[in-house]
């Protein structure tokens, strides 16, 4: 007898997806985002088309959080994985391509905004050269303050290495 007589197997098979990716998605919205620095996994993306150093980043760190939330709000991966990274590189040149996707959608789904603004005129100055920034961001009625840490990659640009997302997990509904 079948244990599930009223759906048939293509169905079955794309409820199990759809809680598979459902429940990938709560967890990943539920951790804080970190970038790996393991740029030698198998399978890692390859370094990306015709970007140097020079191509991608922010002049400043407030410059980098600035347009890597512009491309937030754009919905537009590409330039987000253009300031997200750590001091060794993009973010994007470390992942595999699907994992990447993933975690930028991710991320744009708990920081699409209406508005953001920064909270404090200077960064507070953290080990290792990064630069942490406390950033509120408005969504609707919903506001919430949270942490923006950023470091020089190669070439000196500045990238997004690290949003604290477990406070804006209310902007993903």
């Amino acid at each position: 007898m079948e244990q599930f007589p009223a759906m048939n197997v293509r169905s079955r098979m794309m409820r199990g997806l759809g809680v598979l990716m459902m429940t990938a998605l709560a967890t990943s919205a539920c951790a804080r985002q970190m970038v790996s620095t393991n740029s030698s996994l198998p399978g890692a993306a390859a370094p990306s088309a015709g970007g140097t150093p020079t191509d991608v980043g922010g002049a400043s760190g407030r410059g980098a959080i600035d347009a890597f939330l512009k491309a937030v709000n754009a919905q537009d991966l590409q330039a987000m994985s253009a300031y997200w990274g750590n001091t060794k590189g993009l973010a994007r040149d470390q992942f595999k391509r699907d994992e990447l996707e993933k975690r930028l959608i991710v991320m744009q789904c708990l920081m699409q905004h209406d508005k953001y603004a920064f909270v404090e005129d200077r960064p507070r100055l953290m080990a290792g050269g990064v630069q942490e920034y406390l950033v509120e961001l408005t969504k609707g009625k919903i506001s919430s303050r949270t942490t923006f840490s950023t470091v020089t990659g190669p070439g000196g640009k500045w990238l997004v290495q690290d949003v604290d997302v477990s406070k804006l997990r209310d902007f993903c509904r």
